[in-house]
């Protein structure tokens, strides 16, 4: 997990150090959402989900002593569905607008279901281990809502 929040540290920063190259005029309130939606697409999405498939790919037996759930024919399915995350999340840098609404509503039900079915798992099943409610429970809350909120700031410049 620490990987994933070193990813979302990288994020900002590189959106900083973006935002800050900027010419002082470029800075306005319309290009700061466009890039901060931009670099949570790549990183928050892209990367993450990447190294989510990687990881349930060929790491199952670390995935499954972390989650503490069985492993099953089901992980490689999850896995190629950060595959196809991963690949929309890199494709952001070239293609805009209305593909970075369906990312972001795509990305945001998937893992705010999750959310949710770690809660329900939690409690139903008494399953209180670190990769299903730790980190992982509240980053599968943050994120997709941080990602709704920029969208909703980055649509605003269409209407």
């Amino acid at each position: 997990m620490i990987v994933f929040l070193i990813i979302y540290l990288l994020g900002v920063a590189a959106f900083l150090i973006h935002y800050y190259k900027l010419k002082p005029e470029e800075r306005t309130t319309q290009k700061t959402v466009e890039l901060l939606l931009l670099y949570q697409l790549v990183f928050f999405v892209g990367i993450t989900s990447f190294l989510s498939f990687y990881a349930l790919t060929f790491m199952e037996e670390t995935i499954t002593a972390y989650t503490q759930w069985p492993s099953c024919p089901y992980m490689q399915e999850l896995g190629n569905v950060n595959l196809a995350f991963g690949v929309l999340g890199i494709l952001a840098i070239w293609i805009r607008k209305s593909f970075w609404t369906a990312i972001v509503i795509g990305f945001a039900i998937w893992i705010l279901g999750d959310a949710i079915h770690h809660q329900w798992d939690a409690y139903t099943r008494n399953h209180f281990s670190h990769g299903n409610v730790g980190a992982l429970f509240y980053t599968d809350l943050i994120i997709p809502l941080l990602l709704l909120v920029t969208w909703w700031f980055y649509d605003k410049k269409f209407d």
